[in-house]
């Protein structure tokens, strides 16, 4: 059964569907004019004897207008078998949503993502598929707060990805908590801090510390876990003074629904 490591990012893409666009565009790919972007159903049979269910999918819409799928897959190993059925997804979700289809692999370790980036040969002259694959370092490195409110599931995948080299993440996902339905606070929050490597200190004696205060003086309003997390930060921001990201990752905005999500 897939664990943690595979359903959290995919739950965080289905919570926020607009990150499918915003990943693509951190690989320079070029997204057509949108208004929205909407999960889909990730169930792609097309027949009884064989089931095909995708990690996710997401449908990006221009009115009522279909203009791009997005197959969204999570890999944390090497899955010879997984691949064979991603150049079935794209052409079941474009048969059945009548529009451009593409498929992007979220990956823990660069290693991991070149590889998943190999071509599928299909075995038809021109038929083989390229995946498009994110790492940690083609991971969007969100650092404005604003980028971070709009887009709050993205600012928790980046401060996973570059927490430890680039402390400024970790303050722009303590914004992102105050953008986030009180549901999701606690479980976006063990995320990002499970995977800092950074020493944190014992987090469990600060259950009652008071609420980290918003740039604007206010209290957050993620309680708890947001005043714990921001004694977490300050350790781990002590322990790496004006750390630079081990690896360079785009700084970009949030693709905005109504704009075209390709210019920059």
């Amino acid at each position: 059964m897939p664990g943690q490591e595979h359903e959290i990012p995919l739950k965080l893409v289905q919570n926020q569907p607009a990150m499918a666009p915003v990943l693509l565009e951190s690989l320079g790919f070029d997204i057509p004019h949108h208004t929205e972007a909407i999960n889909t159903s990730s169930v792609l049979t097309n027949c009884d004897p064989k089931e095909l269910n995708s990690d996710g999918a997401v449908l990006l819409r221009d009115g009522a207008r279909h203009v791009m799928a997005v197959v969204v897959e999570r890999q944390n190993g090497r899955d010879y078998e997984k691949r064979l059925t991603w150049p079935a997804y794209l052409s079941l979700l474009r048969l059945r949503l009548k529009c451009p289809a593409v498929l992007v692999v979220l990956c823990p370790t660069g290693a991991l993502a070149r590889w998943c980036a190999t071509p599928i040969q299909t075995g038809h002259p021109g038929f083989d598929l390229s995946p498009l694959t994110i790492g940690p370092a083609e991971m969007p490195l969100i650092v404005d707060h604003e980028q971070a409110r709009a887009l709050p599931e993205l600012a928790v995948l980046s401060a996973r990805a570059h927490g430890d080299t680039d402390t400024r993440t970790l303050e722009a996902v303590l914004e992102a908590l105050d953008a986030t339905a009180n549901k999701n606070r606690a479980f976006y929050y063990d995320y990002v801090l499970a995977g800092l490597k950074q020493p944190r200190g014992d987090v469990h004696n600060h259950r009652t510390a008071p609420c980290a205060r918003s740039d604007s003086g206010k209290p957050r309003q993620h309680g708890v876990d947001g005043a714990i997390f921001a004694e977490d930060y300050a350790a781990t921001a002590a322990t790496a003074p004006g750390a630079e990201p081990r690896h360079e990752a785009r700084r970009l905005g949030p693709s905005i629904p109504g704009t075209r999500s390709g210019a920059r």
